[in-house]
């Protein structure tokens, strides 16, 4: 276990540096940013956001395997644009001790425009979800217990979400990512800034929850939620 972390940190250094090379424009290749789905999807506002920064996106955020940005595919356009109004205005991305979202908080100053925001979560949100990666091993029987006194009243019996309370859908990301973003909640490296309230309702659920709690409950969002294929599965809790 130390040694997986030792290279999950290795590689999450990696291609958080990666990305701030590519903002820069020093990464060039192609983009899907190129097709007429996307076209389609930016409309107007292509002219607003360049490939180039949709390739600076994608260095963190693809399905690739050294990436350590959650994978934005197919989640709601109205949280994707929440989450970069949040980075934008600094309500995420200012903790130093969460380096991911320092490093959000860096990128969002290349969005200028509301117009471009709008464009980047149009754009994501219009994508195909890829098949996600199990990785987290967990009771998913406890976890049911827990993510039914913990999560659905805000994120819904089958993960989907709530709109109306701007609650996101869990049933769509990959479990290491929501296992990590609960851990930030749990010890404050997440949702920080007062006017977080969504962040803050969060830091108060993952209160109190040992690891081996968030794992069960991950686990069985993993196994019995998430609407994505499996592109990898693992085997029971080791005993």
């Amino acid at each position: 276990m130390v040694q997986r972390c030792i290279y999950f940190r290795y590689f999450a250094g990696l291609a958080l540096g990666l990305c701030l090379v590519a903002w820069a424009g020093c990464v060039q290749g192609p983009s899907e940013a190129k097709s007429p789905l996307v076209a389609s999807a930016f409309g107007q506002a292509l002219d607003q956001v360049d490939t180039a920064t949709i390739d600076a996106c994608m260095v963190c955020h693809s399905t690739r395997e050294m990436q350590r940005g959650p994978v934005l595919d197919g989640l709601p356009e109205w949280y994707l644009a929440d989450q970069l109004r949040k980075f934008k205005s600094g309500q995420r991305g200012k903790n130093a001790l969460n380096r991911a979202e320092a490093l959000m908080g860096v990128a969002m100053a290349k969005v200028e425009t509301e117009a471009q925001l709008a464009a980047l979560a149009r754009y994501f949100a219009g994508r195909k979800p890829k098949p996600s990666i199990r990785v987290i091993r967990g009771d998913a029987v406890v976890g049911k217990t827990l993510y039914e006194i913990r999560c659905v009243s805000c994120h819904g019996v089958r993960g989907e979400g709530k709109p109306e309370i701007h609650s996101p859908p869990v049933n769509v990301q990959e479990d290491w990512f929501l296992l990590d973003q609960l851990r930030k909640y749990a010890n404050g490296q997440r949702s920080v800034h007062p006017s977080d309230a969504g962040g803050v309702m969060m830091k108060a659920a993952a209160a109190n929850l040992s690891l081996n709690d968030l794992r069960n409950m991950v686990a069985y969002i993993a196994k019995d939620l998430t609407v994505t294929p499996l592109l990898q599965k693992v085997g029971p809790p080791k005993k």
